[in-house]
């Protein structure tokens, strides 16, 4: 993933709007170079891998080189000594020449190497990258994948970039007519804090938070917003709008993005719970049990100007629906908000599973409210949902 130091953007200061660098067609012959060199560098030591995709990207334009690098480097695998060991071994061959300082010789070095790591390689180079090889510019060249194009290297770059300008995000909005479970889902999945309001031409808005407006973890809150925008492009029918600033006490700058613009990217298929506690419930209930069915996220729910999406919806074969949502551990500041938009639901079947130290909060819910310890038990929950059909 790139950094805030590799990103590339163009800014306009009449519209106050920045958009993030994409490479052209111009650029896939350097692309196909450095690809070349990463494949023919298998054995290699990563610093001199680097150095060489650097050379033949000479004909690149020099402020997108590192990003084009680094794209290549997150593809490739390197391997390198794990643990503790290699370290453990360098100190005990300083430690074994230190007893004969000054060692004025190399020779005279070479049976302390030998005896630690059982070979003492000649050359100078040679014996640093013995003794150093668990560090970063030592790590050797593994693999890279035969099937990895020119035109991919092209979109992670163009996705990369995208992604480092919401690193610097006070604010984001996306708009959405299609594929909304795969946004839910994922925003879920990036712990992203978000409200979903109605959206124009019967669709739907997400509001994010974004990371310049977090006190604490800025960065790992940035990096779960890169992530989900690899998610959001995989998706249909959608624009995202951010808010940037670049600097502390800059205007902010308008950022767009929409579905239309070709952006792609290869991330998994997104895992179906985002939380161990709702995989747990899942698996326990099943499919049915004693009349009732359980569906993900099968529910729409309105939360005054706003929409809830409840963790669970059960269905009983008598037509009853019951709306589960699951109040997790979050920031004191998520947690009064939450309670809030759940204070709107005019739902009339609302179940709410909350951490036994919220229990208190949450009484004044016009819900169900449903106290656990570390897990939802089905002895708690069934009964609940019998009293909804009575």
């Amino acid at each position: 993933m790139l950094t805030k130091q590799q990103r590339v953007y163009h800014w306009d200061r009449r519209s106050s709007s920045i958009s993030s660098d994409r490479l052209t067609d111009e650029d896939t012959p350097h692309l196909a170079r450095a690809l070349a060199v990463y494949r023919a560098a298998l054995g290699e030591r990563l610093a001199r891998v680097r150095d060489a995709a650097r050379a033949a990207l000479d004909g690149l334009r020099p402020d997108r080189v590192e990003a084009v690098v680094q794209i290549l480097d997150d593809t490739a695998t390197y391997e390198w000594p794990r643990g503790r060991l290699q370290a453990e071994r360098r100190v005990r061959v300083f430690a074994q020449a230190g007893s004969q300082h000054p060692l004025l010789e190399a020779e005279t070095g070479a049976p302390i190497v030998a005896e630690v790591f059982g070979q003492c390689p000649p050359g100078h180079d040679a014996l640093v990258a013995l003794l150093y090889a668990d560090y970063p510019e030592f790590h050797r060249l593994r693999s890279f994948p035969a099937d990895y194009t020119p035109a991919d290297l092209r979109a992670d770059y163009d996705l990369g970039q995208a992604q480092a300008l919401l690193y610097s995000a006070l604010q984001v909005t996306v708009e959405c007519r299609a594929d909304f479970r795969h946004i839910v889902q994922y925003a879920r999945l990036s712990r992203l804090l978000h409200r979903i309001e109605p959206g124009p031409r019967r669709g739907y808005r997400f509001v994010f938070d974004g990371p310049n407006s977090i006190l604490r973890h800025t960065h790992a809150y940035g990096v779960d917003f890169a992530r989900f925008l690899a998610a959001l492009v995989q998706a249909r029918g959608w624009r995202l709008t951010a808010d940037i600033a670049l600097r502390k006490g800059w205007r902010p700058l308008v950022f767009s993005l929409s579905g239309d613009e070709g952006l792609r990217s290869r991330v998994p298929v997104p895992a179906l719970f985002d939380s161990t506690l709702e995989a747990g419930l899942a698996e326990k209930f099943g499919a049915e049990r004693e009349g009732w069915r359980l569906r993900r996220e099968g529910a729409i729910l309105e939360a005054g100007g706003s929409l809830l999406i409840p963790d669970f919806v059960f269905t009983h074969d008598d037509g009853t629906e019951v709306a589960l949502e699951i109040v997790g551990y979050w920031t004191p500041e998520y947690l009064a908000e939450k309670f809030r938009k759940l204070g709107r639901v005019r739902g009339p079947n609302l179940l709410v599973a909350v951490r036994q130290s919220l229990a208190l909060q949450a009484a004044t819910l016009p819900a169900t409210v449903l106290p656990f310890k570390t897990r939802i038990l089905l002895r708690d929950l069934l009964p609940r949902l019998e009293a909804f059909r009575r």
